[in-house]
């Protein structure tokens, strides 16, 4: 597209001013969008990115080598990327609001077909691992032995074969949007503006198209996540009882016995947080997605709406690394060993902190990460909205 053509389409008409488009909107709306893209999410995204940074840097370490922890890689790296691809979203929605105002093509251009491409692609890719993991984490602890190799394939091959199939998936959302032209004044420099492909967004294809992406990567992983975690919960719960009775039987006096109960608690506070979380912070994204339209953004109650349903599913993927630092042991006992071994004769010689092991079986603590929907990855606060 050339600026001789762009020039014939915008002396059509004048770029709205800012007066002009703020009597077009609730005046109360430019305070939500301050509070909550200006302040609040910066201060989440800062956190998500601190987060997931230490959350690769620990799961990285020689230790942890196992088959969950090549999903929680994939699943911390996938936040990650949503988190940072949500920045510049929070920054258009912010200073540019819906249409922008940009003497840059490249930028427009941007804005209108890969914000929310690539921001929902990254929050795809992060529910998608999360509920690989999930299942692995199932048959370990479910079905012990009935599987000798991982239920979802080679773990290398599915973290690369998940981002190719979702991103491949989202590519219909790149034509959402176009770039239109107009003139800040009629002898102006040409303004390059973003706005709904109305044709395509209407047309049945992506009617259909949006509601079966926000079952196949919202509302089917909320179901599955949470059915999977519940049973673990309750075959794990099991297995800790007839341990227990076992103990008793013998009538052997055991420190281990207190330890058992504090592992079990902490797997289904991990548990029943992480599905609760995924659910609260993923659900509200699955509306917003599919009414997500120009004439809704105009109303003040669905700005209210949609800033919420944004800085939650940013929290999701954000707060990971927290919550394995309250419930997993063997996550905080890394992040010190990890953290200290420079400054210390005994990091360097591999006798840092020591690693407390629990008896009782291992796959608990590293069921699931929260999802990240956090997930759902999207977003920038889905860099999508």
């Amino acid at each position: 597209m050339t600026d001789t053509e762009n020039l014939t389409e915008a002396s059509i008409r004048l770029c709205l001013f800012p007066d002009n488009d703020s009597i077009l909107e609730d005046p109360r709306t430019a305070a939500v969008r301050r509070i909550s893209y200006g302040i609040v999410m910066p201060i989440i995204c800062c956190l998500g990115i601190i987060g997931n940074v230490l959350n690769l840097v620990v799961l990285t370490r020689r230790n942890m080598r196992g088959t969950a922890y090549i999903y929680m890689r994939g699943y911390s790296a996938a936040a990650l990327l949503a988190i940072l691809f949500c920045i510049p979203f929070s920054l258009r929605v912010l200073i540019h609001k819906e249409t922008g105002r940009w003497s840059n093509w490249t930028q427009a251009f941007y804005h209108a077909h890969f914000e929310l491409f690539l921001g929902n692609g990254c929050l795809g890719v992060g529910v998608m691992m999360l509920l690989a993991l999930t299942v692995e984490r199932y048959v370990s602890v479910c079905h012990p032995g009935q599987h000798t190799r991982p239920l979802c394939g080679p773990p290398h091959l599915t973290v690369v074969l998940i981002p190719l199939a979702t991103f491949l998936v989202y590519l219909p959302s790149i034509f959402r949007g176009e770039i239109t032209t107009c003139l800040l004044t009629p002898a102006g420099p040409l303004i390059y503006q973003k706005r709904d492909n109305i044709f395509f967004m209407h047309s049945l294809f992506y009617q259909v198209y949006k509601v079966v992406l926000e079952i196949v990567f919202k509302v089917a992983p909320t179901i599955l996540l949470a059915g999977f975690n519940l049973r673990i919960m309750i075959v794990y719960r099991r297995s800790c009882e007839r341990r227990r009775r076992m103990t008793l039987s013998r009538t052997v006096s055991s420190d281990e016995d207190p330890r058992t109960f504090a592992e079990e608690r902490r797997l289904v506070l991990l548990l029943g947080s992480t599905s609760i979380l995924f659910l609260v912070c993923v659900s509200p994204m699955v509306i917003l997605n599919v009414t997500l339209s120009e004439s809704n953004l105009s109303l003040y109650p669905y700005q209210v709406f949609r800033a919420l349903a944004n800085l939650l599913e940013v929290i999701n993927y954000s707060i990971t690394f927290y919550i394995y630092c309250l419930f997993s042991e063997d996550f905080r006992n890394t992040l010190i060993r990890t953290f200290h071994w420079p400054w210390g004769s005994e990091g360097r010689s591999g006798r840092g902190v020591p690693m407390k092991r629990s008896p009782i079986p291992r796959p608990t603590t590293t069921t699931t990460p929260p999802t990240t929907a956090v997930a759902t990855p999207g977003h920038v606060t889905r860099a999508s909205v």
